[in-house]
Order: C-alpha cells, then structure tokens, then sequence
C-alpha cells in the first residue's frame, strides 16, 4: 500500500499532495508500507446508495495502518470492534476491502 510522506515533517496521507498542508514547506513522496491495521471507528450501512443497494448491509471502517501515521477508509467483511485487526484482502472497483485478522 502507497503512502505520502512529507520530507520536513511528520504529516502522512493516503493522497498526494503538491506540498505539505502541516508544515507548507514540505514535498510529500511515495513510500510502500503494510496495508494491516487496527480497527479506529467503523459504522454499519444498512440503507445504502443504489450502486451499493445489492451489497447491503456493509460495514464501512476507518483503519490506522501499522507501519504509518495515515488511516484509510475500507469495507470489512465482516462484523469488527474497534481495536480489531484487519489487512487488506483486494482492492475492487475503487474501494480497499479487508478482512479481520483471527487472533
């Protein structure tokens, strides 16, 4: 998984950038990092937009990957808490899809 680091500073994106929005000085650049993370909030989709309609109920989470000071926003196969592990499983018409780790 893609991450954009700034070279001045500690700001990290999933998204690139023309420069730092924290520190305004910055470059931001590529680094590859682990796509497995924790659980940090989640929220169940039950009434879903119609391109979605056919995959409802979901479960749509905010990750805080390991190896970054980024989160991402995925959809999880299955029922999470927060603080649950999870890593990515594909990626699928835009959207990142992971799936809990067992522990």
């Amino acid at each position: 998984m893609k991450v954009f680091k700034c070279n001045s500073c500690d700001y990290q994106s999933m998204t690139s950038k023309y420069i730092c929005p924290k520190c305004l000085t910055g470059k931001l650049e590529a680094v590859e990092v682990s796509s497995s993370g924790t659980i940090y909030s989640f929220t169940d989709i039950h009434i879903a937009p119609a391109e979605f309609a056919d995959i409802a109920p979901y479960t749509v989470a905010l990750v805080q990957l390991d190896e970054a000071n980024a989160k991402v926003t995925v959809r999880v196969d299955s029922q999470v808490q927060i603080g649950d592990k999870v890593e990515l499983e594909k990626f699928e018409k835009g959207a990142y899809l992971y799936k809990k780790i067992s522990e």
